[in-house]
Protein backbone atom coordinates (compact mmCIF):
# COMPACT_ATOMS: atom_id res chain seq x y z
CA UNK A 1 0.00 0.00 0.00
CA UNK A 2 1.24 3.45 -0.80
CA UNK A 3 0.95 6.30 1.66
CA UNK A 4 0.04 9.04 -0.76
CA UNK A 5 -2.87 11.34 -0.07
CA UNK A 6 -4.97 9.50 -2.62
CA UNK A 7 -4.04 6.00 -1.55
CA UNK A 8 -4.99 3.46 -4.20
CA UNK A 9 -5.23 -0.28 -3.75
CA UNK A 10 -5.64 -2.24 -6.98
CA UNK A 11 -5.99 -5.99 -6.95
CA UNK A 12 -8.02 -8.78 -8.53
CA UNK A 13 -11.31 -9.78 -6.93
CA UNK A 14 -9.95 -12.94 -5.35
CA UNK A 15 -7.46 -10.91 -3.32
CA UNK A 16 -10.10 -8.61 -1.85
CA UNK A 17 -9.99 -10.25 1.58
CA UNK A 18 -6.28 -9.48 1.89
CA UNK A 19 -7.14 -5.81 2.26
CA UNK A 20 -8.53 -6.41 5.72
CA UNK A 21 -5.24 -6.17 7.55
CA UNK A 22 -4.38 -2.91 5.85
CA UNK A 23 -7.78 -1.46 6.74
CA UNK A 24 -7.85 -2.44 10.41
CA UNK A 25 -6.45 0.92 11.53
CA UNK A 26 -8.60 2.78 9.04
CA UNK A 27 -11.95 1.32 10.04
CA UNK A 28 -11.25 1.31 13.78
CA UNK A 29 -10.35 4.97 13.74
CA UNK A 30 -13.27 5.88 11.50
CA UNK A 31 -15.70 4.93 14.26
CA UNK A 32 -13.81 6.44 17.19
CA UNK A 33 -13.24 9.94 18.47
CA UNK A 34 -15.14 12.18 20.82
CA UNK A 35 -17.15 15.30 20.20
CA UNK A 36 -19.28 17.84 22.03
CA UNK A 37 -20.66 19.80 19.10
CA UNK A 38 -24.01 21.52 19.37
CA UNK A 39 -26.73 20.67 16.88
CA UNK A 40 -27.66 24.15 15.74
CA UNK A 41 -31.20 24.60 14.57
CA UNK A 42 -32.65 22.05 17.02
CA UNK A 43 -33.80 23.84 20.18
CA UNK A 44 -34.27 20.66 22.21
CA UNK A 45 -33.06 19.36 25.52
CA UNK A 46 -29.66 17.69 25.56
CA UNK A 47 -28.53 14.67 27.54
CA UNK A 48 -25.28 13.88 29.25
CA UNK A 49 -23.21 10.74 29.70
CA UNK A 50 -22.37 9.84 33.30
CA UNK A 51 -19.57 7.33 33.90
CA UNK A 52 -20.55 4.95 36.71
CA UNK A 53 -17.92 2.20 36.48
CA UNK A 54 -15.18 0.74 34.32
CA UNK A 55 -13.76 -2.60 33.20
CA UNK A 56 -9.97 -2.79 33.04
CA UNK A 57 -8.21 -5.58 31.14
CA UNK A 58 -4.49 -6.31 31.38
CA UNK A 59 -3.85 -6.60 27.66
CA UNK A 60 -1.37 -5.18 25.20
CA UNK A 61 -2.75 -4.86 21.70
CA UNK A 62 -5.62 -3.27 19.84
CA UNK A 63 -8.86 -4.59 21.28
CA UNK A 64 -12.12 -3.90 19.51
CA UNK A 65 -15.04 -4.57 21.85
CA UNK A 66 -17.87 -6.59 20.39
CA UNK A 67 -20.67 -7.75 22.72
CA UNK A 68 -21.87 -8.32 26.28
CA UNK A 69 -23.69 -11.48 27.36
CA UNK A 70 -27.40 -11.22 28.27
CA UNK A 71 -26.61 -11.75 31.96
CA UNK A 72 -23.91 -9.04 31.85
CA UNK A 73 -21.19 -11.36 33.18
CA UNK A 74 -19.10 -11.88 30.04
CA UNK A 75 -17.65 -9.67 27.30
CA UNK A 76 -16.37 -10.37 23.81
CA UNK A 77 -13.55 -8.46 22.16
CA UNK A 78 -11.38 -8.89 19.07
CA UNK A 79 -7.69 -8.35 18.52
CA UNK A 80 -7.94 -7.16 14.94
CA UNK A 81 -4.25 -7.61 14.26
CA UNK A 82 -4.20 -11.26 15.33
CA UNK A 83 -7.78 -12.25 14.36
CA UNK A 84 -8.22 -13.41 17.97
CA UNK A 85 -11.58 -13.44 19.71
CA UNK A 86 -11.21 -12.85 23.45
CA UNK A 87 -13.67 -13.84 26.17
CA UNK A 88 -13.47 -11.64 29.29
CA UNK A 89 -15.34 -11.82 32.59
CA UNK A 90 -16.84 -8.86 34.43
CA UNK A 91 -13.72 -8.51 36.57
CA UNK A 92 -11.52 -7.98 33.52
CA UNK A 93 -9.98 -11.47 33.54
CA UNK A 94 -9.31 -13.05 30.15
CA UNK A 95 -11.03 -16.44 30.21
CA UNK A 96 -10.36 -17.73 26.71
CA UNK A 97 -8.78 -16.72 23.42
CA UNK A 98 -10.27 -18.17 20.25
CA UNK A 99 -8.91 -18.03 16.74
CA UNK A 100 -11.25 -19.69 14.27
CA UNK A 101 -10.14 -18.17 10.96
CA UNK A 102 -7.85 -19.60 8.29
CA UNK A 103 -7.63 -23.23 7.15
CA UNK A 104 -8.07 -25.11 10.43
CA UNK A 105 -10.79 -27.82 10.67
CA UNK A 106 -13.29 -25.63 12.54
CA UNK A 107 -12.52 -22.51 10.51
CA UNK A 108 -15.32 -20.04 9.89
CA UNK A 109 -13.49 -18.92 6.73
CA UNK A 110 -10.75 -16.37 6.05
CA UNK A 111 -12.33 -13.66 8.22
CA UNK A 112 -15.27 -12.77 10.41
CA UNK A 113 -18.25 -11.27 8.60
CA UNK A 114 -19.54 -9.29 11.56
CA UNK A 115 -18.80 -8.59 15.20
CA UNK A 116 -18.81 -11.78 17.36
CA UNK A 117 -22.01 -12.14 19.35
CA UNK A 118 -23.30 -14.00 22.38
CA UNK A 119 -26.15 -16.25 21.35
CA UNK A 120 -27.05 -16.67 25.02
CA UNK A 121 -25.22 -16.88 28.36
CA UNK A 122 -23.20 -19.97 27.35
CA UNK A 123 -22.49 -19.76 23.60
CA UNK A 124 -20.50 -17.53 21.25
CA UNK A 125 -21.73 -17.05 17.68
CA UNK A 126 -19.31 -16.32 14.83
CA UNK A 127 -20.35 -15.53 11.26
CA UNK A 128 -17.99 -16.32 8.39
CA UNK A 129 -18.05 -17.36 4.75
CA UNK A 130 -18.63 -20.96 5.88
CA UNK A 131 -21.73 -20.00 7.79
CA UNK A 132 -22.81 -19.40 11.37
CA UNK A 133 -20.80 -21.25 14.04
CA UNK A 134 -21.63 -21.74 17.71
CA UNK A 135 -18.84 -22.31 20.25
CA UNK A 136 -18.91 -22.86 23.99
CA UNK A 137 -16.80 -20.71 26.30
CA UNK A 138 -13.90 -23.17 26.02
CA UNK A 139 -13.79 -22.76 22.25
CA UNK A 140 -15.40 -26.10 21.46
CA UNK A 141 -17.61 -26.19 18.36
CA UNK A 142 -21.23 -26.85 19.28
CA UNK A 143 -22.90 -26.48 15.88
CA UNK A 144 -22.38 -25.11 12.37
CA UNK A 145 -25.12 -23.73 10.14
CA UNK A 146 -23.92 -23.95 6.55
CA UNK A 147 -25.47 -21.62 3.94
CA UNK A 148 -27.03 -23.08 0.82
CA UNK A 149 -25.08 -20.63 -1.35
CA UNK A 150 -21.46 -19.55 -1.65
CA UNK A 151 -20.88 -16.24 0.17
CA UNK A 152 -18.11 -14.53 -1.77
CA UNK A 153 -17.90 -11.13 -0.17
CA UNK A 154 -14.73 -9.45 -1.42
CA UNK A 155 -14.62 -6.59 1.03
CA UNK A 156 -15.41 -6.81 4.74
CA UNK A 157 -15.46 -4.06 7.36
CA UNK A 158 -14.49 -5.90 10.50
CA UNK A 159 -16.15 -3.90 13.26
CA UNK A 160 -19.38 -2.99 11.47
CA UNK A 161 -22.70 -3.77 13.18
CA UNK A 162 -23.89 -6.18 10.50
CA UNK A 163 -24.59 -9.34 12.55
CA UNK A 164 -27.13 -9.45 15.39
CA UNK A 165 -29.65 -11.81 17.00
CA UNK A 166 -33.35 -11.12 17.33
CA UNK A 167 -33.51 -14.01 19.79
CA UNK A 168 -31.50 -17.17 20.40
CA UNK A 169 -32.91 -18.88 17.30
CA UNK A 170 -32.99 -16.08 14.75
CA UNK A 171 -30.24 -13.78 13.47
CA UNK A 172 -29.55 -11.29 10.70
CA UNK A 173 -26.16 -11.15 9.00
CA UNK A 174 -24.55 -9.33 6.09
CA UNK A 175 -23.13 -11.98 3.74
CA UNK A 176 -23.98 -10.57 0.28
CA UNK A 177 -23.32 -13.85 -1.53
CA UNK A 178 -26.62 -13.84 -3.42
CA UNK A 179 -25.86 -10.65 -5.34
CA UNK A 180 -25.44 -11.34 -9.04
CA UNK A 181 -23.73 -8.07 -9.96
CA UNK A 182 -20.94 -5.90 -8.61
CA UNK A 183 -17.37 -6.70 -7.67
CA UNK A 184 -17.94 -6.76 -3.93
CA UNK A 185 -16.23 -3.39 -3.51
CA UNK A 186 -18.80 -1.36 -5.42
CA UNK A 187 -22.33 -1.69 -4.11
CA UNK A 188 -24.85 -3.50 -6.27
CA UNK A 189 -28.48 -2.40 -6.17
CA UNK A 190 -29.52 -5.91 -7.19
CA UNK A 191 -30.41 -8.69 -4.79
CA UNK A 192 -30.79 -8.68 -1.02
CA UNK A 193 -28.46 -7.15 1.53
CA UNK A 194 -28.85 -9.52 4.50
CA UNK A 195 -29.41 -13.15 5.38
CA UNK A 196 -32.12 -14.14 7.84
CA UNK A 197 -30.69 -17.18 9.65
CA UNK A 198 -33.21 -19.47 11.34
CA UNK A 199 -31.21 -21.61 13.76
CA UNK A 200 -34.20 -23.80 14.62
CA UNK A 201 -34.48 -24.85 10.96
CA UNK A 202 -30.86 -24.36 9.93
CA UNK A 203 -32.01 -22.22 7.00
CA UNK A 204 -30.86 -19.04 5.28
CA UNK A 205 -33.13 -16.58 3.51
CA UNK A 206 -32.06 -13.49 1.56
CA UNK A 207 -33.88 -10.41 2.90
CA UNK A 208 -33.81 -6.61 2.79
CA UNK A 209 -33.08 -5.37 -0.73
CA UNK A 210 -32.10 -1.74 -1.09
CA UNK A 211 -35.25 0.27 -0.27
CA UNK A 212 -36.83 2.08 -3.19
CA UNK A 213 -36.48 5.40 -1.36
CA UNK A 214 -32.79 4.95 -0.60
CA UNK A 215 -30.48 7.35 -2.39
CA UNK A 216 -28.34 4.32 -3.30
CA UNK A 217 -31.17 2.76 -5.33
CA UNK A 218 -29.86 4.34 -8.52
CA UNK A 219 -28.01 3.58 -11.73
CA UNK A 220 -24.87 5.16 -10.24
CA UNK A 221 -22.53 3.07 -8.10
CA UNK A 222 -20.86 3.72 -4.76
CA UNK A 223 -18.05 1.95 -2.88
CA UNK A 224 -19.19 -0.30 -0.04
CA UNK A 225 -17.14 1.82 2.37
CA UNK A 226 -19.86 4.46 1.98
CA UNK A 227 -22.90 2.21 1.74
CA UNK A 228 -22.17 -0.34 4.47
CA UNK A 229 -25.32 -0.81 6.56
CA UNK A 230 -25.65 -0.63 10.32
CA UNK A 231 -28.56 -2.29 12.06
CA UNK A 232 -30.22 -2.59 15.43
CA UNK A 233 -32.64 -5.39 16.22
CA UNK A 234 -35.56 -4.93 18.62
CA UNK A 235 -38.46 -7.16 19.65
CA UNK A 236 -40.73 -5.50 17.06
CA UNK A 237 -38.34 -5.35 14.12
CA UNK A 238 -35.03 -4.03 12.85
CA UNK A 239 -33.73 -0.53 12.15
CA UNK A 240 -31.26 -0.16 9.29
CA UNK A 241 -29.23 2.77 7.99
CA UNK A 242 -26.73 2.94 5.14
CA UNK A 243 -23.57 4.81 6.04
CA UNK A 244 -23.61 7.89 3.77
CA UNK A 245 -27.37 8.41 3.88
CA UNK A 246 -29.06 10.35 6.73
CA UNK A 247 -32.13 8.11 6.77
CA UNK A 248 -33.26 5.12 8.84
CA UNK A 249 -35.52 2.33 7.60
CA UNK A 250 -37.59 0.19 9.96
CA UNK A 251 -38.70 -3.34 9.05
CA UNK A 252 -41.17 -5.45 10.97
CA UNK A 253 -40.13 -9.05 11.46
CA UNK A 254 -43.16 -10.15 9.47
CA UNK A 255 -41.87 -8.36 6.34
CA UNK A 256 -38.13 -8.01 5.93
CA UNK A 257 -38.34 -6.87 2.31
CA UNK A 258 -40.39 -3.70 2.62
CA UNK A 259 -39.75 -1.02 5.25
CA UNK A 260 -42.83 -0.09 7.25
CA UNK A 261 -41.36 3.24 8.33
CA UNK A 262 -38.69 5.69 7.19
CA UNK A 263 -37.07 8.35 9.35
CA UNK A 264 -35.30 11.24 7.63
CA UNK A 265 -32.66 12.44 10.08
CA UNK A 266 -32.53 16.21 10.51
CA UNK A 267 -28.76 16.50 10.30
CA UNK A 268 -27.47 19.80 8.98
CA UNK A 269 -24.51 19.93 6.61
CA UNK A 270 -24.36 16.15 6.11
CA UNK A 271 -21.76 15.70 3.35
CA UNK A 272 -22.94 13.33 0.62
CA UNK A 273 -20.64 11.42 -1.70
CA UNK A 274 -21.46 11.55 -5.41
CA UNK A 275 -22.03 8.29 -7.25
CA UNK A 276 -20.07 7.13 -10.29
CA UNK A 277 -21.05 5.93 -13.72
CA UNK A 278 -20.42 2.14 -13.72
CA UNK A 279 -18.69 2.52 -17.07
CA UNK A 280 -16.12 4.87 -15.55
CA UNK A 281 -14.63 2.29 -13.13
CA UNK A 282 -13.10 -1.15 -13.44
CA UNK A 283 -15.36 -3.42 -11.39
CA UNK A 284 -12.64 -6.08 -11.32
CA UNK A 285 -10.38 -3.83 -9.27
CA UNK A 286 -10.55 -2.67 -5.67
CA UNK A 287 -9.50 0.91 -5.08
CA UNK A 288 -10.17 3.65 -2.60
CA UNK A 289 -9.30 7.25 -1.96
CA UNK A 290 -8.90 8.57 1.58
CA UNK A 291 -11.48 11.24 0.67
CA UNK A 292 -14.14 8.53 0.78
CA UNK A 293 -13.75 8.27 4.55
CA UNK A 294 -14.40 11.95 5.22
CA UNK A 295 -18.03 12.14 4.09
CA UNK A 296 -21.05 12.11 6.38
CA UNK A 297 -21.62 8.78 8.10
CA UNK A 298 -24.17 6.97 10.20
CA UNK A 299 -21.77 4.95 12.32
CA UNK A 300 -23.98 3.15 14.82
CA UNK A 301 -27.53 2.60 15.98
CA UNK A 302 -28.31 1.55 19.54
CA UNK A 303 -31.62 0.84 21.27
CA UNK A 304 -31.89 2.55 24.64
CA UNK A 305 -35.05 2.49 26.77
CA UNK A 306 -37.33 2.28 23.74
CA UNK A 307 -35.54 4.95 21.71
CA UNK A 308 -32.89 4.97 19.02
CA UNK A 309 -29.48 6.38 19.86
CA UNK A 310 -27.40 7.26 16.80
CA UNK A 311 -23.69 7.89 16.40
CA UNK A 312 -22.95 9.95 13.31
CA UNK A 313 -20.47 12.36 11.77
CA UNK A 314 -21.44 15.13 9.37
CA UNK A 315 -18.32 14.81 7.21
CA UNK A 316 -15.94 17.33 5.70
CA UNK A 317 -16.55 19.50 2.66
CA UNK A 318 -14.04 19.28 -0.19
CA UNK A 319 -12.43 22.48 1.05
CA UNK A 320 -12.24 21.27 4.65
CA UNK A 321 -10.76 17.96 3.55
CA UNK A 322 -8.13 19.63 1.37
CA UNK A 323 -7.18 22.07 4.15
CA UNK A 324 -6.89 19.25 6.70
CA UNK A 325 -4.73 16.96 4.57
CA UNK A 326 -2.78 19.40 2.43
CA UNK A 327 0.85 18.34 2.16
CA UNK A 328 0.36 15.15 4.24
CA UNK A 329 1.64 11.92 2.71
CA UNK A 330 1.54 9.53 5.66
CA UNK A 331 -1.50 7.27 5.40
CA UNK A 332 -2.23 6.96 9.13
CA UNK A 333 -1.66 10.66 9.72
CA UNK A 334 -4.30 11.47 7.11
CA UNK A 335 -6.84 9.35 8.95
CA UNK A 336 -5.87 10.85 12.28
CA UNK A 337 -6.51 14.32 10.86
CA UNK A 338 -9.79 13.23 9.29
CA UNK A 339 -10.89 11.78 12.62
CA UNK A 340 -9.86 14.94 14.45
CA UNK A 341 -11.85 17.21 12.13
CA UNK A 342 -14.80 14.87 11.59
CA UNK A 343 -15.66 13.83 15.12
CA UNK A 344 -18.57 11.58 15.99
CA UNK A 345 -21.68 13.02 17.57
CA UNK A 346 -24.38 11.19 19.49
CA UNK A 347 -28.08 11.94 19.65
CA UNK A 348 -31.43 10.38 20.49
CA UNK A 349 -33.80 10.25 17.53
CA UNK A 350 -37.39 11.46 17.72
CA UNK A 351 -40.15 10.04 15.53
CA UNK A 352 -39.90 12.95 13.07
CA UNK A 353 -36.13 12.62 12.75
CA UNK A 354 -35.10 15.48 15.04
CA UNK A 355 -32.01 14.84 17.11
CA UNK A 356 -31.71 15.34 20.86
CA UNK A 357 -27.98 15.91 21.45
CA UNK A 358 -26.04 13.69 23.81
CA UNK A 359 -22.98 15.44 25.24
CA UNK A 360 -19.89 13.24 25.23
CA UNK A 361 -17.26 13.49 27.98
CA UNK A 362 -13.70 14.13 26.92
CA UNK A 363 -11.59 11.14 25.90
CA UNK A 364 -14.54 8.84 25.12
CA UNK A 365 -14.82 7.15 21.75
CA UNK A 366 -17.43 4.61 20.65
CA UNK A 367 -20.53 3.18 22.31
CA UNK A 368 -19.74 -0.51 21.97
CA UNK A 369 -23.05 -1.92 23.19
CA UNK A 370 -25.99 -1.37 25.53
CA UNK A 371 -26.74 -4.04 28.16
CA UNK A 372 -30.09 -5.40 29.34
CA UNK A 373 -30.29 -2.80 32.12
CA UNK A 374 -29.79 0.16 29.78
CA UNK A 375 -26.15 0.78 30.65
CA UNK A 376 -23.91 2.05 27.87
CA UNK A 377 -20.47 0.49 27.53
CA UNK A 378 -18.07 2.93 25.89
CA UNK A 379 -14.48 2.53 24.73
CA UNK A 380 -11.99 5.39 25.10
CA UNK A 381 -10.84 7.64 22.30
CA UNK A 382 -7.71 5.90 21.03
CA UNK A 383 -6.14 9.24 20.20
CA UNK A 384 -6.52 10.61 23.73
CA UNK A 385 -3.67 8.70 25.38
CA UNK A 386 -1.58 5.57 25.11
CA UNK A 387 -2.13 2.81 27.68
CA UNK A 388 -0.54 -0.48 28.61
CA UNK A 389 -4.02 -1.86 29.38
CA UNK A 390 -7.50 -1.85 27.84
CA UNK A 391 -10.48 -0.18 29.46
CA UNK A 392 -14.23 -0.08 28.87
CA UNK A 393 -16.43 2.47 30.63
CA UNK A 394 -19.89 1.75 31.99
CA UNK A 395 -22.18 4.77 31.70
CA UNK A 396 -25.74 6.01 32.01
CA UNK A 397 -27.64 8.59 30.02
CA UNK A 398 -28.83 11.55 32.10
Amino acid sequence: MTTSKKSILDTQKKYGLNLLGALIFLMTMACSGNGNKDLSGHPVESHQIEIVDSLVVDYLGMLSWSHISPDGKKFLAMDLQKSDIILIDNEGKILETLNKSGDQPESIGPNLMGRPQFRNDTEIALLGTKGLFLFDFNGNLKKQFKPDFDPMMNFIILNADVFQFRDANFALGLMAGRNTEGSGFYESTEGTKFEAIDLSKGSYLGVIPFPENSRFKTTEIFPVTNTVPVLRTTKEGVYIAFKNEPKIFFYKWEDLNNPSKEIQLQITNFQLMKGKDPKSVDLNMISFDTREFAYGAINQLNWLDGQLLVSYSTGLSDEEYDNATNGITDFQEIFRLINEKNQSQWALITENGNLIPVEIPENLGRIEFVDQEGNLWISPDRYAMERDYEVLFKARLR
